[in-house]
């Protein structure tokens, strides 16, 4: 495998046409994912290959390289070679050079016997093809390879699951579904899921020998500003990767904020939730821990109710003896939600985990909601139930009627700016305190601030509605009746006698 690598040539740059000589990282791939093998049935170890790889570090060429070898060099009859993206043109990144090789070394396309037309590479005598496939592809075929180029941009997994398919199908064989992307800013996404199932394989917490996982990123407790360690994520560095390059990057994000998710997830492979986050990720992070709520803490509830497929959620905020805040969030999904959702993944794990409550039915379930609500107001001192009046007039009056305090907080920048300030200040300085729910952790991420002037109001990023905030606006609310001072204890009775 690593010889015919380095027979095929530079397409790009001033070495096009010159052969290829692998670096290590790629080479350590290569020999992993062609020199493992069965014993028993003498065929390769991995059908599936997730490589984590920054801008620059030569993932087309790997990518091209592995298709043209699997499709044309195994002697595999009618194999089928797809190089699949969200769009034609992301496919394409790895198709062309694939094509581009050929072309540029006749004795390859002489060889193997190879014809090259406009949308696919073939070979007449095994009736075999590489060609590229747009991602609404339901229908994988039966494909020898398949890849899944920068996967972080998937809407959803119906390529993939097509891929899958249509691999499960080669009985008795070898197939191989490489993915191979870089990091991007929806942590939900079908991509981060995917690799968060490979890094359990490498942790040895799930058990998978087929698959094998790449990836390339600085450590968490990694300070990115330190310029020492790009080169840690970056295994290309001084071939492929040029350091003045980075460096120029480097230098562009430390003075642009608005650079930074950029250079993070392209460079870094960084999973960032937005390009303009609110919350300082490391801060909310930091937050994390475990907490007991004394039956004496003055409790608020925020409650953002959702739409007929939305989240609902509640969020109860504790005054704590120390005078931190917790948090405690209960997020509702209507099961019809799941279902249609481009967050469905995440979703599904983040309910069998229970970070997440799915309700039956299509729309969500707002007499669900309600009864939590009454078991929390039983089960703690809470001063207040704060709504959005939207949708919540008929829940309030019922609430009420049951000697339940219920306010309304409409999520307008004049009520946001002053809790948003203020909730940002005790993040930062240790005085809030979460459970580590993920999907709360990922709403955080997802939350955005709209200035206008000296106000702020809440946003998800725009465009992007399959990011949700609820969770943090229900906190929101909650934190800030929460600041407002105690209501002052009744003067004490001086008795009198007589």
């Amino acid at each position: 495998m690593c010889v015919f690598a380095e027979a095929c040539p530079h397409v790009k740059g001033p070495l096009s046409g010159e052969p290829i000589e692998l670096d290590a990282y790629q080479i350590f791939t290569l020999v992993n994912l062609f020199g493992w093998l069965t014993t028993a049935t003498r065929i390769r170890r991995y059908r599936e290959a997730f490589i984590l790889l920054p801008r620059g570090n030569a993932k087309s060429t790997l990518a091209a390289i592995i298709a043209l070898y699997m499709t044309f060099c195994l002697g595999q009859g009618g194999a089928e070679g797809l190089s699949g993206a969200t769009s034609l043109k992301q496919a394409n990144a790895v198709f062309h050079p694939a094509k581009r090789m050929v072309e540029l070394t006749p004795a390859m396309a002489q060889n193997l016997g190879l014809e090259v037309a406009a949308k696919s590479i073939y070979q007449p005598e095994t009736g075999s093809s590489f060609q590229p496939v747009k991602a609404k592809t339901e229908d994988g075929g039966l494909p020898w390879i398949a890849i899944a180029d920068e996967l972080h941009q998937a809407l959803d997994e119906t390529q993939l699951n097509a891929f899958r398919t249509g691999m499960g199908k080669r009985r008795g064989a070898d197939p191989l579904l490489l993915i191979i992307s870089t990091a991007g800013t929806n942590p939900a996404g079908v991509c981060r899921q995917e690799q968060l199932y490979f890094e359990a394989v490498l942790k040895g917490s799930t058990i998978d020998d087929s698959k094998f996982a790449l990836i390339y990123t600085i450590d968490e407790a990694d300070d990115w500003t330190d310029f020492t360690v790009w080169k840690k994520a970056n295994p290309g560095w001084g071939s492929s990767v040029d350091e003045n390059h980075l460096r120029s990057e480097y230098e562009k994000a430390l003075q642009s904020p608005s650079y930074q998710t950029n250079c993070l997830t392209k460079y870094l492979n960084v999973w960032c939730n937005t390009a303009s986050g609110w919350l300082n990720s490391r801060d909310w992070a930091n937050a994390a821990g475990e907490f007991t709520i004394p039956p004496y803490a003055r409790c608020f509830l925020g409650v953002d109710l959702s739409t007929k497929t939305d989240i609902t959620a509640i969020s109860l905020v504790a005054v704590m003896p120390d005078g931190k805040r917790s948090i405690s969030p209960y997020l509702f999904l209507p099961e019809g939600a799941l279902l249609r959702s481009k967050n469905a993944k995440a979703y599904a794990e983040w309910i069998a985990s229970g970070a997440l409550i799915q309700t039956d039915g299509s729309a969500s379930d707002h007499q669900a909601v309600e009864d939590k609500i009454r078991k929390l107001c039983k089960a703690h001192k809470v001063e207040a139930v704060l709504f959005d009046s939207w949708q919540a007039a008929g829940m309030m009056q019922r609430l009420q009627a049951d000697g339940i305090e219920c306010m309304e907080f409409g999520q307008t920048a004049r009520n946001f700016t002053a809790p948003m300030t203020d909730f940002e200040a005790d993040l930062m300085n240790g005085k809030i305190i979460h459970p580590d729910n993920p999907c709360l952790n990922w709403m955080a991420g997802n939350a955005s601030v709209r200035q206008a002037g000296i106000l702020k109001s809440l946003t998800k990023p725009s465009g992007q509605d399959h990011l949700k905030i609820d969770g943090i606006a229900a906190t929101l609310m909650a934190y800030a009746a929460s600041s407002a001072e105690a209501p002052a204890p009744p003067p004490a009775m001086e008795v009198l006698w007589f």
